[in-house]
């Protein structure tokens, strides 16, 4: 995954993010990219994040220069950290993806939530 400003944060515990974990942005946006390159079909497109409760961040999927979709993250959630209990996953359905398509989200921090992300999972529709 190519990161432009956002940075890898340390979680705690380390099990509720991915190798313990995420990515958070201090600027007034970040995004995270990778390039898809499985079977050209229809998926679902999920976005692990945190969602705390210091802030809104505001997200936005692209797939290529194509916006899919946006989001907030304004969950009424018990903590003000990165762990399991702000641990969220906002899914796109039914996204056409090609090989060779470029998928990116843009992260919008607010407050002191720093749009964290955890991971992007790419499902195929049965």
């Amino acid at each position: 995954m190519q990161l432009e400003r956002y940075v890898p944060v340390e979680v705690t515990p380390w099990e509720t993010a991915s190798g313990g974990k995420a990515v958070a942005c201090a600027d007034s946006s970040c995004s995270a990219s990778f390039q898809f390159t499985r079977e050209s079909r229809t998926y679902d497109i999920a976005v692990q994040y945190f969602d705390q409760n210091h802030g809104i961040s505001h997200f936005e999927l692209f797939v290529n220069d194509g916006s899919i979709g946006t989001w907030a993250a304004d969950d009424h959630l018990p903590s003000d950290k990165m762990n399991g209990h702000t641990s969220t996953r906002h899914v796109f359905e039914r996204v056409p993806l090609h090989s060779g398509d470029r998928l990116r989200i843009v992260g919008r921090p607010d407050g002191s939530e720093q749009a964290p992300l955890d991971y992007v999972e790419v499902i195929p529709r049965q």
